[in-house]
């Protein structure tokens, strides 16, 4: 298979892909889904085939299955040596539940680092603005845990170019350690593209890490997307987070997808998943997978076409039929 790409991330060698651990033990952050992931030993074989393929970023978050994702992370951490601790980079978040308030944010980061078993994190995000805590309060806090040596790197997740707007208003000179956006985007949705956001990273200099490459599974082609989403699937699972993609425009866009990947031999989750490692202002594409094999597959099939900007624009052109 292709050699997985390495790119800068606030300084810092990451992988192309990004092992997303939403389902570590549970499905996102939903309290009502705990237990529905990757078991342990799941998440581990996860993990280690992510190691095998050149992954070295892992990214989880706090609130997921209330902390077993960290947890199931930090046992696998343990198990694998100390060696392992300084092959991979770990990304989490806070702010979901609680806010981010300097006392919050402070105390949420030793919870994630113990469940982690590790003294540093490499990269944290906030999770969703607070809007009870003004963006230069929180950057000042992201900034302190950096000097406190809790993290290296900081972002920021699910932000608009406003919030992003706010957040370069009192730092001129860029706050320390600040470097990069987390937001949905894929070919089913890219807002990001027309509202600001992108903009705004390019005129800061932060770089970009979509998650939800295959919109919870739109983009697999397995949906027929016709009447209503059905249920026990992942999608039918998240309906507040993926019910407004289920659209006729977005079912012809997947068509579309389908007939090319079928002329590059390719599934419709490995070309959406190329797509997104063709975009020139993404630097990791989170990706998740229910068993390794699966992982595997998108990997390789990803990395294994080489860059074809007419099938770029092909597929990016669907966005505006």
């Amino acid at each position: 298979m292709a050699h997985v790409i390495y790119r800068k991330l606030g300084g810092i060698d990451v992988s192309v892909f990004a092992l997303g651990a939403a389902n570590f033990g549970g499905i996102g952050s939903s309290r009502k889904l705990l237990g529905q992931g990757e078991s342990e030993a799941e998440a581990h074989a996860l993990l280690d085939r992510a190691v095998a393929l050149g992954i070295n970023l892992i990214d989880t978050a706090g609130t997921y299955a209330d902390g077993a994702s960290e947890a199931i992370i930090g046992t696998w951490l343990a198990s694998r040596g100390a060696a392992m601790r300084d092959q991979v980079l770990i990304s989490s978040k806070v702010g979901l539940r609680g806010g981010l308030g300097r006392k919050h944010v402070f105390a949420e980061v030793d919870r994630s680092l113990a469940r982690l078993r590790i003294d540093t994190l490499d990269f944290y995000l906030s999770h969703v603005p607070d809007p009870a805590t003004p963006w230069d309060e929180v950057l000042d806090t992201f900034q302190a845990l950096v000097r406190a040596g809790k993290v290296r790197r900081f972002g920021l997740s699910n932000v608009t170019a406003s919030d992003l707007q706010r957040c370069a208003a009192p730092h001129s000179g860029g706050p320390v350690g600040f470097g990069w956006v987390q937001n949905r985007f894929n070919l089913l949705e890219q807002d990001d593209a027309t509202n600001g956001v992108l903009e705004a990273c390019a005129k800061l200099g932060l770089q970009y890490t979509p998650y939800s490459p295959l919109a919870g599974g739109l983009l697999s082609g397995r949906y027929t997307m016709a009447g209503e989403i059905p249920d026990g699937t992942r999608i039918g699972q998240r309906r507040d987070l993926y019910a407004k993609a289920w659209t006729p425009e977005n079912a012809a866009r997947v068509e579309h997808l389908k007939s090319q990947a079928a002329v590059h031999a390719l599934s419709p989750s490995g070309l959406a998943t190329w797509w997104l490692v063709h975009c020139p202002f993404v630097t990791s594409v989170l990706v998740g997978a229910r068993s390794p094999e699966q992982l595997e597959q998108l990997v390789t099939e990803a990395l294994g076409l080489p860059a074809n900007e007419d099938l770029w624009r092909s597929l990016t052109s669907t966005q505006e039929r």
